[in-house]
């Protein structure tokens, strides 16, 4: 694709994230990862999105096959999309529902020349772990479900409600169940184990991915591991409380 076209195409991106709307947009041009993850940048920049970290989407088979990918992607959560829960958010058009995921806090860059990018180093970079609803959606419709259309549209990411930082043991993570509920009644269960064998193992695969584009996680930025559970279908008037077993809940409400 034109590289004039790349760039209204992220303008448009923006414009729609911006304004909660979707429209018809020109994909068709765009053939590879690496001309997605230009889009990507671009309209984050247009978006006027000051990024503080990264979104998962697609951690799980169950989700890849909601979303129509063949592996996790990866997109930019910017400052103005994170809450704190118990939040009300309005759900803006596009939206395809809620991932029930844990957020991480890196205290130190991550990975530096040298870090080996393993369970136990990532589990001493972190400082904080937050329980957290994540909402994922589309900016267009008419697009191919692909993984170089979502990572081209933001990597889906919607927003991140995140509840209270909580203590984790971080050997036994892929054992905790968490439950997820709307207005009170049970939808689903899940363990930690259905994110990539271990939550860790998502910071890992974004760790891994930075690598080889000779970047890092920065000090201070957060990470998302992607759903525990299959998406979720919220709606207006909705409230969906997760509680992660030993670690802490977060709720939010939907308008």
């Amino acid at each position: 694709m034109h590289a004039v076209s790349l760039d209204n195409l992220a303008i448009a991106l923006a414009k729609n994230r911006a304004s909660g709307t979707v429209s018809g947009l020109a994909f068709a041009g765009i053939v590879s990862k690496l001309e997605a993850a230009e889009v990507q940048l671009a309209a984050l920049d247009a978006y006027n999105g000051d990024r503080k970290g990264y979104a998962l989407a697609g951690t799980n088979a169950a989700c890849q096959r909601i979303l129509g990918l063949h592996e996790p992607v990866i997109g930019p959560i910017a400052a103005r999309d994170i809450f704190d829960g118990h939040s009300h958010i309005h759900l803006p058009q596009g939206v395809i529902g809620a991932q029930c995921e844990l957020t991480f806090t890196i205290g130190n860059s991550f990975p530096l020349k040298g870090d080996e990018i393993s369970r136990p180093a990532i589990a001493e970079t972190i400082v904080a772990c937050r329980p957290t609803i994540g909402l994922v959606g589309r900016r267009a419709f008419g697009a191919p479900h692909n993984d170089v259309i979502a990572i081209a549209d933001f990597g889906l990411h919607v927003a991140t409600i995140c509840g209270p930082a909580m203590r984790v043991d971080w050997d036994g993570l892929d054992r905790v169940e968490m439950t997820a509920r709307i207005n009170g009644e049970t939808v689903v269960t899940a363990r930690g184990s259905a994110v990539l064998g271990h939550p860790l193992e998502a910071v890992a695969l974004l760790a891994r991915e930075l690598a080889l584009q000779g970047k890092q996680i920065n000090a201070g930025e957060i990470v998302t591991t992607g759903s525990w559970s299959p998406i979720l279908q919220v709606l207006p008037g909705q409230t969906l409380s997760v509680d992660f077993e030993t670690i802490g809940k977060v709720s939010c409400t939907f308008a």
